[in-house]
This record gives structure tokens, sequence and C-alpha cells, in this order.
């Protein structure tokens, strides 16, 4: 097959020499080869696998099949001038498409090499991505702390007038995700394989919540059922609650790579290569550590009376660690300039918890301050502490849509929405143990569902 280009620079080379000889006119070079003749000196020129003149023609004579064409200047000196004239042999031309192909190259260079896009995108032996996450988690376990006596029902307390774990939603807080990642290279199947480690946390929670008693009014608690001291009567409740969570997790990452690229030919006759859409799926294996942490503080106070008199301070403390194996996968869907997928993963774990609790409470009021009126509720004082563990199982499960855009093969911009579930663990909010029985033991059913959007980059290098 010969290509067009190449085949014009041959017949216009063809023509001019063919004009020099027959028309006896100056000599005529064809354009691809003028920067190899000397105009002053040289006297013959060379074109490969053309022509030839054998020395014993005549000047201007052709011969098919031979290297060399005399000009017709040349013949009008003696031959032994002509034969001792330098001659500059032409280099061999590049075989790219601007240079002019020679004919035995144009089988072989004429077409670019087609290669995957898997060396395109993603090139590099390492990766990694770094994400901002703005989450929000679901609600407390919801126990009743305490309410208004005043507002009471006839069958129980009226839940308007009622404090609670869950009057106060959680806000949003900011955290991160930030993946590295070594790639390992492919498999007999030509899929990629890689080794990657994720931390995924990062995210403190905190909340605060108060109760005022009505006026000529008190509040009580129902966590103790024996009125604990410094507690019921009160004429303020407070609550405070701390909620962190973050996760650790290495993983074995296979995933299927993109087929070969469209070869697309521009008008100006440079060959670019374009990826073909296609659908990913990847698969993840590993294992994962979560720890959760939960500080919750119930306080009580007077305001006629100090806090050596009538209070009480109650601290919950408990830790959670779930170890597990993780098994997920990703699918996503590639194109050229823009990708967009989902990613899951699931890890049914261990869960170690462990709980601590501390109340410190005073009453010393026989009557109400100010008054004769007897205070109805025991006086006393009361400093304990209880700690406890458990081994049960748990789960550790999160979801995340993402889209992208491919600012360079090796760099892109994503943005996404996750979903995040913890469930198996000992959330502070179902630990309560006011009344100074016995110990309770660890209450390790409780669950914490985050979502929220993130927001970040990822590249190769």
């Amino acid at each position: 097959m010969t290509c067009p280009r190449t085949g014009l620079w041959m017949l216009m080379g063809l023509g001019a020499v063919l004009s020099a000889a027959v028309g006896g006119a100056d000599e005529i070079v064809p354009l691809q080869f003028a920067d190899l003749v000397d105009r002053e000196t040289a006297e013959v020129l060379e074109i490969p696998s053309v022509m030839r003149v054998d020395d014993g023609e005549a000047a201007g004579t052709i011969v098919p099949g031979s290297e060399k064409v005399v000009s017709d200047r040349a013949a009008d000196e003696p031959a032994s001038a002509a034969a001792a004239a330098p001659t500059e042999a032409i280099v061999p031309a590049s075989a790219g498409a601007a240079a002019g192909l020679r004919l035995d190259d144009l089988a072989i260079d004429e077409f670019p090499f087609e290669a995957s896009s898997g060396d395109w995108f993603s090139s590099g032996r390492w990766y990694g991505s770094a994400e901002m996450l703005w989450f929000d988690r679901s609600r407390n376990y919801r126990r009743v702390l305490g309410h208004d006596v005043t507002v009471a029902q006839p069958t129980g307390p009226n839940l308007a007038g009622t404090l609670t774990t869950t009057g106060v939603p959680w806000g949003l807080v900011p955290g991160a995700r930030i993946t590295l990642g070594e790639q390992l290279g492919r498999d007999h199947l030509d899929r990629d394989r890689s080794l990657e480690m994720t931390y995924y946390g990062g995210l403190a929670f905190y909340q605060q919540d108060g109760w005022n008693a009505l006026p000529r009014s008190f509040l009580v608690t129902p966590l103790s059922k024996f009125n604990a001291p410094g507690f019921s009567g009160a004429q303020f409740y407070g609550t405070s609650h701390n909620s962190i969570f973050n996760s650790l997790e290495w993983n074995y990452k296979l995933h299927r790579r993109l087929g070969r690229d469209q070869l697309v030919l521009a008008p100006n006759g440079d060959w670019s290569r374009h990826a073909e859409r296609a659908w990913l799926p990847s698969l993840i294996v590993g294992t994962r550590l979560v720890n959760v942490n939960e500080r919750f503080t119930f306080t009580s106070s007077r305001t006629d009376a100090d806090p050596t008199e009538f209070g009480g301070n109650y601290l919950i403390n408990t830790q959670n660690w779930l170890w597990g194996f993780n098994l997920g996968g990703e699918l996503v869907s590639q194109n050229e300039f823009y990708f967009w997928g989902l990613r899951g993963r699931a890890a049914p774990a261990l869960s170690c918890a462990a709980g601590q609790q501390s109340v410190h409470s005073v009453n010393t009021l026989t009557t109400f301050p100010g008054t004769t009126v007897p205070f109805p509720f025991p006086t006393g004082s009361v400093n304990r502490a209880s700690s406890n563990q458990q081994l049960c199982p748990g789960f550790i499960g999160d979801l995340s849509l993402f889209a992208g855009w491919n600012v360079t093969p090796n760099f892109a911009i994503k943005a996404g929405y996750d979903f995040l579930w913890v469930a198996g663990i000992a959330t502070a909010t179902r630990q309560f143990d006011l009344d100074n029985v016995r110990n309770r033991p660890l209450d390790g059913g409780g669950q914490i569902f985050y979502n929220g959007l993130t927001l970040g980059c990822e590249g190769s290098w």
C-alpha cells in the first residue's frame, strides 16, 4: 500500500528530473530534498532507489532504475571535472509522515504505536488520594434524663417538658480520608494489582444541652429509682457529649484495565489516541481497625445552694476497638476526561468494648433554701467509680458515591457522598447506672450511622 503523501513527493521529484533532462532548463530539486543540496558546489544529486545515469551516458540522460542524475550544467564542463566534482549523499530521512516516507519503510512506520490506557491513566508506581469530609451522625440512644415536676402528667412526665439524650442534633464536623497505594504490576489476565493503606476518620463530634426548672419548681431524674442525692430536686440539668471515630485499613486491590485506545488521525496528519469508555470493576480484600470513643457528662445544681450543699456530676466513658476482615468492591465508569462510580466495603468484626463510670454527688438540704418547707429527697453523698469490659461481635460498613474530572491523565479532582455504619459498640448513652446498687454489665448493642460530603483529589507518580 502506497502512502498518498509519499507518492506525491515521488511524482514531484520525477517530474523535476524529467524536466531538467528533456527541456534543458535549470536544475529543479524536489522540495523535501532542497536542504541537502549545496547550490554552489554540488553537481550530483543522489536520490536513492529512483534512477541511475551510467558514467558513459551523455549529460541529462535518464536511465530507469539508476541512482544518479547529472545536471545540464555539468555536461558543459569536461568529463574529468564532472568526475572530480564532489558528491553528497542524502542522509536517510525520518519515517515520520511530515518528513516523507521511503517506500521500504512505509509498511512498518506509517501507523503509530497502539498502547493500552493502563499506561496512560494512573501510570505511576505509587498513587494516592486526599479527601476532606463533612459528616453528620445519627442521634444518641434515647433516654430520659429528667423532667420538671410542674409539667408532669398524672400518668408520667410530659415529654414536652423533658430533658432527653436526643434533644439536640449533631452538627457537621470535618474529617479526612487519605489513601496511599503501590502498584504491584499486572497478572496473567492483564489486571492491575496493588496494595493500599487508608486512614478514614478524624471525626470529633460534640454537643451540649441543658434544662432549667420553672420558677418555684424543681427537676427530678428517672435514672435513679432511689432518688440519688444531688440529682433529684435540682434546678438545672446540663449534659455534654463527645464522640470520636477513626479507622485504619490495609487492602489488596485487583482491578480491571481499560482496553485499547482509539486512534484518531487529525487533519494535520498527526495521530492521537483517545480512551474508550468502559466499566472497571475492582475487588478489595484486606483488614480494618476502627476506634470509637465516647464521653458523656450529666451535671445537676441549684442556684440557691452552694455546690458543697447540693450538686452532682455523673461521668461515663466508653472505648471500642473493632477489628475485622474487610471485603468489598468498586465499580467505576471511566471516560477520557471524567469518571464516576461507587465503592462499598463490609467488615464483620470482633468488638472489644470497655467502659468506666464515676458519680460524685451530695445533698445536705433538709428544707428548701430560705423556707421551712421540707426538702422531699434523701440526703447524703455518693462517691463511687466502676469499670466494665466486654467482647462481642461488631460490624463496619461503608458506601461511597463519587465522581471526578481528570485534569491530567495522572491527576483528578473528585467529590462524593459517603455513608458509614458501625454496629456492636458500647455507646455512652446506653450505660446509665445511677443507682448505687451494683455495677451494671456493659451494653455493647449500640450503633452509629454517619453520612456526609467528601471533596478531594487523587493522582499517581
